[in-house]
């Protein structure tokens, strides 16, 4: 348990000695030393004793104290405290139990905010996600089966993924379409990766999977020429997808193999 000592007596308000005299939410004369970041980010080591809780009327309590090294009363926000250790240097872990044991109060430190790399990098998960069960890795075979991939066959399937990200709600900015298209023009899916593509989006609506076969006969169509390996591919997506076949004077059974 931490110790109890009784401070200096500092200039403090009057309704602020009132809260010390009266020993707050009694935890009054507690010795901590406080590990505090402020709101630049700085963390320091604030010998304090602590004299009462605070509510916050942004609903985060505070530690009201006084502070040693400032010689005055000071407030610490509980979101800001990063570690608390007594009077003996033992640390009191975890924080949440310290709150509730010790002070009474219930309060569990809030997970750290993600960094803007960390939620960017969450972001291009999700537009990677979204083009996967848009059938982007069918759309890049077909572009990949004549052994080249031209920049129209790259805008093609980009704009897909753009219109695909923005019907769920994800307007995609400048940087995030150019990391699109460069991971476009890195794909090479092998021949099972494609397969298991397929295999994904035989469950997806039929609208989605006709954009599919749409998207890909674009690709084949954008040099203006179906070369017979893109034309070969394609047929064997619709078959799986829509059960029909994309080859002139060929109708499809299900027996064709």
């Amino acid at each position: 348990m931490p110790r109890r000592t009784q401070p200096p007596r500092p200039n403090a308000p009057s309704s602020e000695r009132a809260d010390r005299s009266s020993g707050g939410s009694g935890v009054g004369g507690l010795l901590l030393v406080i590990e505090y970041q402020d709101a630049a980010g700085r963390r320091q080591f604030r010998p304090v004793t602590l004299w009462s809780v605070k509510p916050g009327r942004d609903g985060i309590p505070r530690l009201l104290g006084y502070s040693h090294d400032r010689d005055d009363l000071r407030s610490f926000r509980l979101d800001r405290i990063v570690s608390i250790a007594d009077a003996d240097g033992v640390l009191q872990e975890p924080l949440d139990a310290f709150y509730r044991e010790v002070l009474g109060l219930s309060w569990q430190q809030p997970p750290p905010a993600a960094s803007g790399d960390e939620r960017g990098g969450e972001r291009l998960a999700v537009i990677r996600r979204v083009a996967r069960e848009n059938g982007l890795m069918l759309a890049v075979s077909v572009a990949r089966a004549d052994l080249q991939m031209s920049g129209e066959e790259v805008m093609i399937m980009l704009d897909h993924v753009t219109a695909c990200c923005a019907a769920q709600g994800i307007d995609l900015n400048p940087d995030e379409i150019e990391r699109a298209r460069q991971w476009i023009r890195r794909m090479r899916p092998s021949a099972d990766a494609a397969r298991t593509s397929l295999h994904e989006l035989e469950a997806a609506a039929l609208a989605t999977r006709k954009r599919v076969i749409e998207v890909c006969l674009a690709v084949a169509d954008s040099d203006g020429f179906r070369h017979h390996r893109e034309l070969a591919l394609i047929d064997e997506f619709s078959r799986a997808l829509l059960g029909e076949s994309v080859l002139p004077n060929r109708p499809f059974t299900p027996d064709d193999s």
